[in-house]
């Protein structure tokens, strides 16, 4: 049995930004990790910030050079706050994965920093992670999956629905594609792209973006036998990206598109969200993604003030401190005699007594499995939610969502 931490948290939040009562920015920045100035490609492990919290001092990165991530264990946003100025004249990629070649493109592909991952192939396939997944379709975010008609895109209902808000906060990543199983032989099993990832950078002075910023879905795993033989998993969504600032100018590009999906490539996943938060926003460049600009001064939530919903416990086996969600590495391994239903143990900081948590079970093979229950033990920072769940014999994905509004 696999079990991952939270995936996904909505979040309704009232909001206030007067122009008028705010004369400059403050990223918040301490400046302990110094200035960021890679000179050649650098893939940044982000072991070190379990929070994905980085307080710089200035950010420079020249053209033809490309930073890249390995998420933590918490599988955290980046979030980058600088005292000074942020210029980007190369590329900072949170980009989801692709599921590989033969044999490993039936396993769902890891998402971005902050994103979620795709579904397996298999019987029925299996939907990727996220509020924006379906099980063999492509993922939604800011907008619904597109689909090729013969001569433009257009958006299109698959049964995935969007999520989030204009704001980005809290800052959540794309959706995992759905994976897919038809065809002759299990042949046709293909694995979901991964979603794209999570991406704030504030800074306290100017962010001149000449170069480019990716935070794009992954794109379903392929497998071809031959004629009319052929599968393709569903196609990620595109993260979000986050940019504040005193001044945003320049003439790069923000890409938070969808990766290819089924149907020969015909159907996209979702565009991603992107918002810029300025007081001057002089940016000129382009942006593929549901774009919205102005200023909402709140930068990052007050810390230890955050919802938080982990998996402690399934059918009474502890799970691992920090869970994976790949099912060559279980996090939680269930007794074949375990009886149903069984209880699912989820730890609840900040959230409100009473409120619905659901937890979905995400088999290898075969349909999403779901239960509701109420965090109606402890307080307001530390509680319990005890939810009894019928689950799937073998291997798959456990998850728990909330919704609340603040």
């Amino acid at each position: 049995m696999k079990t991952t931490d939270l995936f996904h948290l909505s979040a309704v939040l009232a909001l206030c930004s007067p122009l008028a009562c705010w004369s400059q920015v403050n990223s918040g920045s301490d400046g302990h990790d110094g200035a960021f100035n890679p000179t050649t490609n650098t893939v940044v492990n982000m072991a070190d910030h379990p929070n994905g919290i980085y307080h710089y001092t200035s950010v420079n990165i020249p053209a033809d050079v490309t930073v890249t991530f390995i998420p933590n264990a918490n599988n955290t946003a980046v979030v980058w706050l600088v005292q000074s100025n942020a210029l980007i004249n190369g590329t900072v990629d949170v980009s989801g994965q692709t599921p590989g070649s033969p044999p490993t493109h039936v396993i769902g592909a890891a998402g971005g920093p902050g994103g979620f991952r795709g579904g397996n192939g298999g019987d029925g396939g299996s939907g990727g992670l996220g509020l924006g997944s379906g099980v063999g379709l492509a993922a939604a975010f800011g907008t619904l999956p597109r689909v090729w008609n013969g001569s433009a895109y257009e958006f299109y209902t698959n049964g995935t629905v969007t999520y989030g808000n204009q704001y980005l906060i809290p800052l959540i990543g794309g959706s995992g594609g759905g994976g897919v199983g038809y065809g002759q032989n299990g042949n046709t099993y293909a694995g979901g792209g991964g979603g794209g990832g999570a991406l704030l950078i504030a800074a306290s002075q100017v962010i001149d973006l000449n170069g480019s910023i990716a935070s794009r879905g992954g794109s379903g795993g392929f497998y071809n036998c031959g004629t009319a033989c052929y599968g393709y998993g569903g196609g990620a969504s595109g993260g979000g990206v986050r940019i504040v600032a005193q001044r945003i100018q320049g003439a790069g590009s923000i890409d938070v598109s969808g990766g290819l999906g089924p149907s020969c490539c015909s159907i996209r996943g979702g565009y991603g969200r992107v918002r810029l938060d300025a007081l001057e926003n002089n940016y000129g460049g382009i942006a593929y993604g549901a774009l919205t600009r102005g200023y909402q001064p709140i930068i990052t939530q007050t810390n230890g003030l955050s919802v938080q919903l982990t998996i402690t416990s399934v059918g009474g086996v502890p799970v691992s401190a920090s869970p994976t969600g790949v099912l060559a590495t279980p996090d939680a391994v269930v007794s074949a005699q375990q009886t149903t239903p069984v209880p699912i143990v989820v730890h609840c900081a900040n959230l409100p007594l009473n409120t619905q948590i659901t937890v979905s079970v995400k088999p290898a093979n075969g349909a999403t499995v779901s239960a509701t229950g109420l965090n109606n033990t402890g307080t307001l920072a530390s509680s319990t939610a005890t939810i009894l769940i019928n689950i799937p014999r073998g291997g798959g994905l456990i998850y728990a969502t909330a919704a609340t509004a603040n």
